[in-house]
């Protein structure tokens, strides 16, 4: 059962430990709106010491929005991961315009590859005789040709 609390003639309810990070910052903008932004603040803080989530600490998104609001709640350690969730998300953003790049050019790549070998095929089929020809599909002819 999700538990309450009342300020004046207002109820709020209080995240749970498992709420997710977006129940978290609705509360706040509800006690902000009705008791300020001191008082939210401070009844932020103590909800929060008693239900907060360690998941939304290591959020990096969570930690700015913290941030923002002159929240601290997060550990060194909590803002160590969040920080290198950040970094990972900016190394998969990278990876994505780069398979983007990938999609493209290695089908271009392949067609100019296979263009190349055809020109090659087709000159060289031009420029070849029956004696050439000849020579190379009997063993007499490789035997003159090993022999020059």
């Amino acid at each position: 059962m999700a538990t309450t609390i009342k300020i004046g003639n207002k109820t709020f309810v209080i995240p749970e430990p498992d709420s997710p990070c977006d129940l978290w910052r609705g509360y706040y903008d509800k006690l902000k709106r009705e008791v300020g932004t001191d008082n939210a603040r401070t009844i932020w803080l103590v909800t929060w010491q008693a239900n907060g989530s360690s998941s939304c600490t290591t959020n990096g998104d969570f930690n700015k929005w913290l941030t923002k609001n002159k929240l601290d709640v997060s550990s060194a350690a909590s803002r160590a991961v969040a920080d290198i969730t950040s970094i990972g998300d900016n190394i998969l953003g990278f990876g994505k315009g780069l398979t983007k790049t990938l999609s493209i050019a290695i089908p271009v790549t392949l067609a100019g590859v296979l263009a190349a070998i055809l020109y090659i095929l087709f000159n060289t089929a031009k420029r070849t005789d029956a004696v050439d020809v000849a020579m190379l599909a009997t063993p007499q002819g490789r035997l003159i040709k090993l022999l020059k």
